[in-house]
């Protein structure tokens, strides 16, 4: 899951500057908190804001959703559906070859479906 927030934090004491993500809204008012506690001046770090993967650099996207180190990955489920069930109907939504089974699944059950990842 990528990050809403990065700080641009300035070297405080014996830590160097640095670039820290936040998740959510509640990740970064705790870094934030955090930076206070270790008397960095609120005036010498920077916040940034990302709308989506889109406007992150190939660094950022490495730092944040590919570095298999630092990246937070989710789970991936279909309601009360067995694994094997998950894997066919994420199949059908995104196979090639699909097209048909895609459109009758968005037919049949496209205004039921509320997705949040």
């Amino acid at each position: 899951k990528p990050p809403l927030f990065r700080v641009d934090a300035p070297a405080r004491g014996k830590k160097p500057a640095a670039k820290i993500y936040a998740l959510d809204q509640g990740e970064l008012d705790a870094t934030l908190d955090k930076l206070r506690k270790e008397g960095a001046k609120e005036s010498a770090w920077s916040i940034s804001r990302f709308k989506g993967l889109g406007e992150m650099s190939a660094e950022q996207l490495w730092e944040t959703t590919l570095n298999p180190e630092t990246r937070r990955l989710l789970p991936v489920a279909w309601g009360l559906l067995t694994f094997d069930e998950t894997v066919t109907s994420f199949s059908k939504l995104m196979g090639k070859g699909e097209a048909a089974s895609r459109r009758e699944l968005m037919e049949l059950h496209g205004d039921a479906v509320d997705v949040d990842v």
